[in-house]
Order: C-alpha cells, then sequence, then structure tokens
C-alpha cells in the first residue's frame, strides 16, 4: 500500500495550536499518522516524502452552501433589489440556460472553489447539472461534494409526487460525492414533501439542508398568509417554518439550516437543543444588504455556525478566503482559532462529515493546504488564516496533488 511523507515547517492541529515542525502520512488517501516528523519518518520507512519547507499544512477549506450550477450568473442579477425582483430575475435568467449550460456552469464552480482553497463543498442542485458535471470530472479536478438535491413543489400537488419520487432517484455515489436532500425551503416544500425527505434520510443517513428565515416576506407568509409570497404560493399554513420542519421530523443533528437572518430568540435556543447548524454566507449578507448577523446570540445558543458562499448569483466570488476576510471583519472580537473552525471543522459537522474533513486528524480523508508561513509566530500565523490573507502554495485530494492548472480560476 503506497505511502507519503508531507514535511512542513509546522502543522495546524485541531485544537488551534501548531506542530513545529510538523510531519503528516497519507496512506490510501486518507492521513495514518501525524507528528513531529522524526517520529512519523520512523514509522514509514520506505514511504515517498514531500518537503515543504517554509510552509504549513492546514486542512482544505469547506463550504458549507453553494449552488455551482448559478456559477455562470455571475454579475448578472441586481445587487441590492428588493428580493422578490432577485428571485424573478434569477428565475428567468436560470431558465435560458439548456442543460449542457448549466454543467459548464457547475463546473466552472467547482474549478473557482478549488481556486479559493475548499476542498469539500454543499452544493444545492436544483436541475441536477450539478451532479452530472460533477460525477464527469476527473479525480481530482473538483472538490469532494455533498450533493443536496434541492426539492422545490411550491406547495402544488401534482409537483407534490414529482418531487417525492426525486428522492430516492439513483445517483452516483463516492468518497468524493455524498448524498443529501435540500428541501428549498419550509415556505417552498409542503409539509408532504419535508415527511418524505425525512423518511429518507433516516433511511440513508443523509445530511439534509434548507433556506430558512432568509427574509421577512417568508416568515410573513407562513404565519400569516399576507405579503410577496402570498401571490406565488396560495393558501398559508400559518404556522411557523421551525414548527413546519419540527413537525416533519426534519429538525435534528444532520440539518443545517441555511442564512437565518429573521431567527427569533426562541428559535435559536430549539435549535441549540436539536443540534442543527446554521450555514452563514457573508458574501450574499452583504450583497442583499442584510442586517449584521449576530454571531453571538448563535453562539450563545450553542447552535454549530459554518461559513458558505452561496452562488454567485448574489456573491462576487465562491473564494471561501473571502468569506473568512469578511466575517472576521464582521466578528472582530472572535478568537482567530473560532473563526478559522467556522470554515472548517464548523463546515464538516454540518454536512455531517465531522471527522473526515475540515481536520488534520488521522482516519479523516488526506484533503490540505499548503500556505506559506513566513512568521515565527504561530498566533500572528493563524490570525493571517482567519482572516483569508493566505495564498495556496498546493493542494492536494486524498493524499494526491492538485495541478494548478487543475484549480485554475480560468
Amino acid at each position: 500500500m503506497s505511502e507519503t511523507l508531507f514535511c512542513a515547517a509546522r502543522l495546524l492541529l485541531p485544537t488551534g495550536r501548531w506542530l513545529v515542525p510538523g510531519a503528516l502520512l497519507v496512506r490510501a488517501g486518507r492521513i495514518a499518522e501525524l507528528g513531529p516528523p522524526d517520529v512519523v519518518r520512523s514509522h514509514a520507512l520506505g514511504a515517498a516524502r514531500v518537503d515543504l519547507e517554509g510552509c504549513a499544512l492546514v486542512p482544505g477549506l469547506v463550504n458549507a452552501h453553494a449552488h455551482l450550477e448559478l456559477s455562470a450568473l455571475g454579475g448578472k442579477l441586481p445587487r441590492g433589489a428588493p428580493f422578490g425582483a432577485w428571485v424573478r430575475a434569477l428565475v428567468g435568467a436560470r431558465g435560458e440556460l439548456n442543460p449542457a449550460e448549466l454543467e459548464q456552469s457547475a463546473r466552472l464552480g467547482a474549478r473557482l472553489s478549488l481556486a479559493g482553497g475548499a476542498t469539500t463543498v454543499g452544493d444545492l442542485d436544483a436541475t441536477g447539472a450539478g451532479e452530472s458535471a460533477l460525477s464527469g470530472m476527473p479525480a481530482g479536478s473538483a472538490p469532494r461534494v455533498v450533493q443536496f438535491r434541492e426539492l422545490l413543489d411550491a406547495r402544488q400537488g401534482p409537483r407534490t409526487v414529482q418531487e417525492i419520487a426525486r428522492i430516492d432517484k439513483e445517483r452516483r455515489l463516492s468518497d468524493f460525492c455524498f448524498a443529501g436532500l435540500g428541501p428549498h425551503g419550509p415556505h417552498t416544500a409542503s409539509e408532504a414533501l419535508l415527511q418524505a425527505v425525512a423518511g429518507a434520510a433516516r433511511r440513508g443517513s443523509m445530511a439534509l439542508t434548507t433556506h430558512w428565515a432568509e427574509t421577512e416576506e417568508e416568515g410573513q407568509w407562513l404565519e400569516t398568509g399576507t405579503g410577496f409570497f402570498a401571490q406565488l404560493l396560495g393558501e398559508s399554513p400559518l404556522r411557523s417554518g421551525l414548527d413546519l420542519l419540527d413537525a416533519a421530523g426534519v429538525l435534528g443533528p444532520n440539518l443545517a439550516l441555511v442564512h437565518g437572518n429573521h431567527a427569533r430568540p426562541e428559535e435559536l435556543l430549539r435549535l441549540g437543543r436539536a443540534c442543527a447548524s446554521l450555514v452563514h454566507c457573508p458574501g450574499s449578507h452583504a450583497f442583499f444588504g442584510r442586517r449584521p448577523f449576530d454571531l453571538r446570540s448563535w453562539r450563545a445558543a450553542g447552535v454549530n455556525v459554518a461559513l458558505g458562499t452561496d452562488s454567485l448569483a448574489s456573491n462576487s466570488s465562491l473564494d471561501m478566503r473571502q468569506e473568512l476576510n469578511s466575517f472576521a471583519a464582521s466578528q472582530p472580537w472572535l478568537d482567530p482559532r473560532e473563526a478559522w473552525a467556522t470554515a472548517t471543522r464548523n463546515g464538516a459537522r454540518a454536512l455531517g462529515l465531522a471527522g473526515r474533513v475540515g481536520e488534520l486528524v488521522p482516519g479523516a480523508f488526506a484533503d490540505f493546504l499548503a500556505v506559506p508561513a513566513a512568521e515565527a509566530d504561530g498566533e500572528r500565523c493563524l490570525a493571517r488564516l482567519a482572516r483569508g490573507e493566505f495564498d495556496i502554495a498546493g493542494l492536494w485530494l486524498s493524499g494526491r496533488a492538485v495541478e494548478p492548472a487543475l484549480r485554475s480560476a480560468t
């Protein structure tokens, strides 16, 4: 069985502390051992060796929420427009893309994600273009993906039947592609569809994701039947979105809610008790001019908070370093270790991949970055990482180097 020993100036441990110098032994695509170079080297006789002088080894970034198929829409939708106008523009622009163009768009998104250091992406796929595009890309040219099949029936009976049928539709899975389900939101997925999703997730131990409390209009329609969505969705259930998710059996540790911009304090506490995750998308948050993200309240409620990019339809980049930078700027009080975790370990938990991605630990996939580490001060080096202020000297997936040309943004 082939082995590769990676030796670097420093190696970032899950605690946020540094191993200086550090070594990582990769066997069969996974991390077999890490520790001081002399110790690991003595256990790796005959292993190929990669010396990364002047570099730090850190886990690959985890983008917990993206829509890769929308990557071709970058810069084409109105920034700062009312949400309803943006939704109409999005539906129209996506409708103009044929299946081949949507697949090409998803491939572009995959390359952009890798270029920004994301070795794992939670991709919400509405059309199937993401599944098709990523399954056809050469090994090592796309990030590891949790493919959330997006389900939306707009509470219309005939569509409900069709969407339920899509839940169990066969898909190609591997260590690079994991199955997930993504009911679009409690306002656009009927109770019957949510119940079917919950049942399928239990049977297949799948991760779930859904947009939730993104806009005031969403909650207004759900609870009172008025506002923008009344003209689109008809009769309201007159219940909160969280109540609907809970009643259907969707709410739980395998659920990652996205946005949560208008969550009430008591709802945060419910999410904390349910061990659910929240994915915050700083770039998209700024695109729509949302009110400041109240991270302190989410943390106080015990909710796992991860970061995502959302799509290029509502963001200028799929680079997770940019999301880290925006997040750090908006939360200057946050410890760099905690900020870094939102784009690594917390994202892995949100995607149901805790211990497998987002940290350098034995048994995890050998997905990592080499970044220049000129600073002798480990705290300064970590602070730079947490602000996304670093270049990528090398990137490995399952211990195999991803060539710069393959992770190019072009």
